[in-house]
C-alpha cells in the first residue's frame, strides 16, 4: 500500500469522522447551563447536525481512492452539498422565522438530480458516457454560481442585521449571536470558494489538502458553537429606561434583549482614586464632546475601554459617578443632545442626514433615541426651531 493512498485516505477518514462526531455533538448534547434558553442560543443545531450526518455521502471516495470517478463525484458532491446546507444553518440561525422549514431544502433537489448518476457510477453500478464529465462540470459550475449568489446575499443581510443590532440595543461583542454573526458571516462563502476550487482542480492531493483544512474547520465550529463554559443570555424582567429601544426588524436572535454590553451592572463600591478617577472622566469626556465618539455608528463598551485603556469594572464607576445611568444612557444623552443641536443649526436639513451624522442608523432609531429619552420627537423639535 503506497504511502500516497495512506496519505489520502487517511485525510478523508479523518474528515468523515469529525463529522460523524460533529453529527453526535449537535444532536445528543445539551450543555445543562442552556436547559431553559438552549432553543434560543442554537435555534440551527438539529440543521448542522443533519449537515455533519450527511458527509458519510463522501464513503465511496473513501472505499475507491485514486479512482477518477470517485473523485468527480466527492468534489462535486461538496461543491452541490455545502452552499445549498450552509444557507439552510444561516437561514435558520440568524433568521429562524423567515419561511415555512418545510421549503429549506427544495435547493438541494437540483443537487440530487446531479449527484446521482454520478454517485451510481463511483460504485461501479453504471458506466456513464465520456461526454457526461464535460457535462457535469458544466452544470455543477452553472448551479454553484446561483449557490454562491445567494450566499453573499444572506451574508450582506447579516452584515445588516449585526448593524441594527449593535445600533438599537447596543449589542456588545460579547453577545454570542452577534459575536458569531461577525465570525461566521463570510466563512461559508469562503469555504464555498475553496470547494470550487478544489473541485475544478480535479486533483487527489488538492481533496487531500482540503480534507485536512475541514477537519479543522470541523473541530473549531462545534467547540465554538457548542461551549459548554459560554454564559447563556440573561432574560431581562424589567424595562431599562437607559435602553434606546429594541430592534424594529429581526435580526440575530436572542431570548428578549441582550445585557449591557460587557460591563457590571452596578459597583458596590468605587476603587479609583479620586485623581484616577478625575483624569479617566475628563478624558471621557474629551472623547464625547472633542471627538464626538458617539457619532460612530457601531460604537461599543469595549470599544470605549481599548480607548481609555481600562476595565469594564472602571469604565462602569467612571459612568456612574459621572451622573450617567449606564452606557447606553451615556450614549443615548449625547447623540440626542448633538442630533438637536444639529435640528437647531440646521432646521431645514434633512433628519435622515442629522441621524446619520450624530450615530444613529436610521430616521427612526434617532426617534426611539428621543422618546427613550422622554423628549419630543425630532421633527417636533423642527417645527419649533
Amino acid at each position: 500500500m503506497s504511502s500516497t493512498y495512506l496519505l489520502l485516505f487517511s485525510a478523508n477518514l479523518a474528515f468523515i469522522l469529525t463529522n460523524l462526531y460533529g453529527w453526535l455533538l449537535k444532536w445528543f448534547y445539551k450543555p445543562q447551563a442552556y436547559n431553559e434558553n438552549f432553543v434560543q442560543l442554537f435555534p440551527a443545531y438539529r440543521a448542522v447536525g443533519l449537515f455533519y450526518l450527511m458527509q458519510v455521502l463522501e464513503l465511496p471516495y473513501l472505499l475507491r481512492i485514486g479512482q477518477a470517478h470517485a473523485l468527480l463525484y466527492a468534489n462535486a458532491f461538496s461543491l452541490l452539498f455545502y452552499p445549498p446546507m450552509m444557507l439552510v444553518m444561516l437561514g435558520r440561525y440568524f433568521f429562524p422565522e423567515d419561511r415555512p422549514r418545510r421549503h429549506d431544502y427544495w435547493a438541494l433537489l437540483a443537487s440530487i438530480l446531479i449527484l446521482l448518476p454520478l454517485l451510481l457510477q463511483a460504485v461501479g453500478l453504471i458506466r456513464l458516457p465520456e461526454w457526461h464529465r464535460t457535462a457535469t462540470f458544466v452544470l455543477v459550475g452553472v448551479l454553484f454560481v446561483w449557490y454562491f449568489w445567494l450566499g453573499i446575499r444572506i451574508a450582506l443581510r447579516i452584515g445588516r442585521a449585526i448593524r441594527r443590532v449593535n445600533e438599537d440595543s447596543y449589542a456588545d461583542i460579547d453577545d454570542f449571536p452577534t459575536r458569531a454573526g461577525e465570525k461566521l458571516q463570510w466563512l461559508p462563502t469562503s469555504i464555498c470558494l475553496l470547494i470550487a476550487v478544489n473541485f475544478f482542480l480535479d486533483d487527489p492531493a488538492a481533496k487531500a489538502l482540503r480534507d485536512v483544512l475541514f477537519t479543522v474547520v470541523n473541530v473549531w465550529v462545534c467547540i465554538y458553537t457548542l461551549n459548554p463554559h459560554r454564559k447563556a443570555f440573561e432574560i431581562s424582567t424589567q424595562a431599562d429606561s437607559a435602553t434606546v429601544a429594541e430592534p424594529s426588524a429581526p435580526a440575530v436572535p436572542k431570548p428578549d434583549e441582550p445585557d449591557e454590553a460587557s460591563l457590571p451592572s452596578d459597583v458596590t463600591a468605587f476603587r479609583l482614586s479620586d485623581d484616577r478617577y478625575t483624569e479617566l472622566n475628563r478624558r471621557l469626556e474629551s472623547l464625547l464632546t472633542d471627538e464626538h465618539i458617539f457619532t460612530e455608528q457601531h460604537i461599543t463598551a469595549d470599544l470605549l475601554m481599548q480607548r481609555l485603556g481600562i476595565n469594564a469594572n472602571y469604565l462602569t464607576e467612571v459612568i456612574q459617578r459621572s451622573g450617567y445611568g449606564s452606557f447606553y444612557d451615556m450614549i443615548c444623552q449625547h447623540r440626542v443632545r448633538h442630533a438637536i443641536s444639529l435640528i437647531r443649526q440646521q432646521p431645514d436639513r434633512r433628519l435622515a442626514d442629522i441621524a446619520t451624522q450624530c450615530g444613529f442608523t436610521s430616521q427612526s432609531s434617532m426617534t426611539k433615541a428621543f422618546t427613550s429619552q422622554g423628549k419630543e420627537s425630532p421633527s417636533a423639535y423642527r417645527r419649533g426651531v
